[in-house]
């Protein structure tokens, strides 16, 4: 019963030190936190602003995204309105003001969205280099940002070129001269998929002048797979999963001190060919169509947020029946022809022990609008970060498991186990809302 209310306790008021309450982020890795400009666009309590954002779980953010003007090779905002112009001041210096609060702050440039046509013909040309990174430096310099992350998707591939892979080379080494002195950051998103990074990135020259990698590895499968398939295994019989992503990478040379693994809080949707017999069944590898469900707040095919996933479970639990994939360690959850595939706070966590084991960087996370920001599936928000940073600030490499995370996962001063014994006897009311809580969780 007492480690019942301890685990309670740390997930409800977060981690603790001998001095009392701590930050979320009390430890020596990186926590990269992407966030979606457009997020603020989205309907309901799916709409997020920066006022929304709560940058201690986070040791970078990066704003997503600028984009590269075609007709001349520089750096531009794809929506000035929101970017330079709302409130006055602009979502781009409310950024920058976070840093203040000790957070590096860097302005992603690229996306899906753009594509590599433009960045393959901007890189082709040593002029067009030298016009795109002077526009660089004056862009970030104007509004206080601390580097730039190159998120080219993907070089070699999406309307690119055989030559894009040496001159992805040639860009990155570029750029690192010319913020050399301003002491800008230069991080790169690259694929997981080995395909594309051997066909868009020399792993060795890339990682001397980036300060770190931060490596996609979510979307390994979707409904275009027309089957059922995890959006994020940590291990996968097909070879496409994060650990053989990370394992290949590092054998390609990538320092692990500069890989930062990515972690996905969305999943994938799936609309099956026929319904199932049991909604008990494992969902993976069943035939699915080539499109799936949207979420009712990010509104994309085939894609729902954390914060909707849970949503949906928590309003509507008796259409949804949810399990987890013990190979792929992936949750799951099926209501009739309909399956979502995606990360919980027991999927995030092992990632998080997988990036320790490995001694990497840190964590990326796309993205942060995309947690239960709003706190309506738990006790606090954020849940999906304060696990994280949990993991994170636990100072001993834990073994892997396959159960999922208890109280034993962190290790407590046994002043502060004492503090809370003390505190579990005047609150055992607490032992009915954790029973309530972890029912939400599982």
């Amino acid at each position: 019963m007492f480690h019942t209310y301890v685990a309670f306790l740390l997930l409800f008021l977060g981690p603790y030190n001998v001095h009392g309450f701590v930050k979320s982020n009390q430890h020596d890795k990186v926590v990269t936190c992407y966030v979606a400009s457009w997020a603020a666009y989205r309907s309901g309590n799916g709409a997020f602003s920066l006022e929304n954002l709560h940058p201690k779980y986070c040791t970078h953010l990066i704003y997503a995204f600028a984009g590269l003007n075609a007709s001349d090779w520089t750096i531009r905002s794809i929506d000035p309105w929101g970017d330079i112009e709302k409130d006055g001041i602009g979502n781009y210096r409310k950024m920058t003001m976070l840093r203040k609060q000790g957070l590096k702050v860097l302005l992603g440039i690229g996306g899906w969205n753009e594509g590599s046509t433009n960045y393959s013909m901007m890189a082709s040309s040593s002029d067009n280099r030298k016009t795109f990174i002077a526009s660089t430096v004056k862009f970030l310099r104007t509004y206080d940002f601390d580097g730039l992350d190159l998120d080219w998707e993907f070089p070699g591939n999406r309307g690119g070129a055989a030559y894009d892979k040496q001159n992805f080379v040639s860009l990155v080494q570029e750029l690192r001269d010319a913020f050399k002195h301003y002491r800008f950051l230069l991080t790169a998103a690259i694929s997981a998929n080995k395909d594309i990074i051997n066909t868009g990135y020399d792993i060795p020259e890339i990682s001397k002048y980036l300060d770190y990698i931060h490596v996609m590895a979510y979307d390994y499968h979707g409904a275009w797979n027309k089957q059922v398939l995890p959006n994020t295994p940590l291990r996968s019989k097909d070879k496409l999963s994060v650990e053989d992503t990370i394992m290949y990478l590092l054998q390609e040379g990538a320092p692990a001190e500069k890989l930062v693994l990515g972690l996905a809080m969305y999943g994938r949707t799936f609309v099956l060919t026929s319904v199932p017999e049991t909604p008990k069944i494992n969902p993976i590898g069943l035939p699915s169509l080539h499109i799936g469900f949207k979420g009712p707040y990010t509104s994309e095919d085939g894609f729902m947020g954390f914060n909707e996933i849970c949503e949906a479970l928590i309003l509507h639990p008796q259409d949804w029946t949810t399990g987890w994939d013990n190979y792929s360690s992936t949750a799951y959850a099926i209501k009739k022809d309909h399956v979502v595939v995606y990360d919980d706070r027991k999927a995030i966590m092992m990632k998080v022990e997988y990036a320790k084991r490995q001694k990497l960087a840190g964590v990326m996370i796309w993205s942060i609008d995309t947690d239960d920001f709003r706190g309506k599936c738990s006790l606090q928000s954020y849940p999906l970060m304060k696990s994280i940073n949990i993991v994170l600030a636990n100072n001993t490499v834990p073994h892997e498991e396959k159960k999922e995370p208890n109280s034993s996962s962190v290790q407590l001063p046994s002043n502060i186990v004492f503090a809370l014994s003390i505190m579990i006897i005047s609150f055992s009311v607490y032992e009915n809302i954790y029973l309530y809580y972890k029912e939400l969780l599982n």
